[in-house]
């Protein structure tokens, strides 16, 4: 997904954008960008979501700073403020609180026109948007047809190297209502708390659960990225308790299938046992069982196996 480091190298120049605060959290996706004149607007916003300002309704410190929290709290990716009219300097109280936030403070001067900033943003994250939900129809088809994937290597070539390693995770979220509104919200929060992957990768839903693919990360990184989520997921979405199943990392494209199926194994292993992350390659002897998709054949070989043994003791 685009970025504000992506926004910043692609059109910072032209709109004499800089980076004064909170540079460190420039590499969080975007989800959409508003224009936030009024505080009460904040408590609409949704994780990933970038807030553009003139500065109208937060011309003293404690205006600005007051508006910058709660962006912080609504997991927004930062804030552009255009400067020159209503805000001329940012004081070193905010600029300290968006560093320690790692919460991108940006400034573009007057003379530029906001609306064309704004327009220009929102172009980018559509199409990326949009090329992402591509993407993700390849992977769901290779799901469902191996050599369906293999027709897509082109197409995805330019987004991965697909002769290189991949990784699945795939992440359960309980509680969860079958709605699109929510499913975008939750995915937007989750998408926060993932926060920087250091490879290139892709989220999208599947089988009502949220599909990560990553693209040569080593193991040990991705257990801790997961691991780092299920503890903030554990505060933040309490209501919502997180599984995460993950698979192997298997060389090139045409693994995918076959991994995506051992991520389910271990995400079944994951809720069945209340664990919060299972690696496949954990599971032991549940490698076999839960990579049996009919769980019909599970239950009658427990019938006619091990039910007659424990009734005999």
């Amino acid at each position: 997904m685009i970025s504000l480091d992506d926004i910043m190298l692609q059109v910072g120049n032209e709109y004499k954008m800089k980076c004064i605060a909170g540079k460190e959290g420039c590499s969080h996706p975007i989800g959409w960008v508003h224009i936030v004149e009024d505080p009460t607007i904040i408590q609409f916003l949704w994780s990933n979501d970038l807030a553009l300002t003139l500065g109208l309704g937060f011309q003293s410190e404690k205006a600005l700073m007051d508006c910058i929290i709660k962006l912080v709290k609504r997991n927004c990716v930062g804030l552009i403020i255009n400067t020159g009219k209503y805000i001329n300097e940012i004081p070193d109280s905010i600029l300290r609180y968006c560093d320690q936030n790692q919460f991108p403070l940006i400034t573009i001067p007057w003379e530029i026109n906001v609306n064309m900033v704004i327009k220009d943003i929102s172009i980018r994250c559509q199409q990326d948007s949009m090329g992402e939900q591509k993407l993700a129809q390849y992977f769901i088809k290779g799901f469902k047809n191996e050599e369906k994937l293999e027709q897509y290597r082109d197409e995805l070539k330019s987004h991965f190297d697909t002769e290189d390693s991949f990784q699945i995770s795939i992440v359960h979220i309980s509680n969860l209502e079958n709605t699109d509104i929510q499913h975008q919200r939750i995915l937007a929060r989750l998408q926060f708390y993932f926060g920087t992957i250091q490879c290139k990768y892709i989220f999208f839903w599947y089988e009502n659960n949220l599909i990560l693919i990553t693209n040569n990360l080593p193991m040990h990184s991705l257990q801790s990225l997961c691991e780092k989520v299920i503890h903030i997921t554990k505060i933040k979405l309490e209501d919502f308790p997180v599984f995460i199943g993950i698979g192997n990392s298997e060389i090139d494209l045409k693994s995918l299938p076959k991994n995506y199926k051992k991520a389910k194994a271990a995400l079944k292993y994951a809720l069945h046992f209340n664990h919060s992350i299972s690696r496949f390659k954990d599971i032991g002897m549940y490698q076999i069982l839960y990579s049996i998709e009919d769980e019909s054949i599970i239950e009658n070989y427990y019938r006619e196996c091990f039910h007659p043994l424990i009734e005999s003791e």
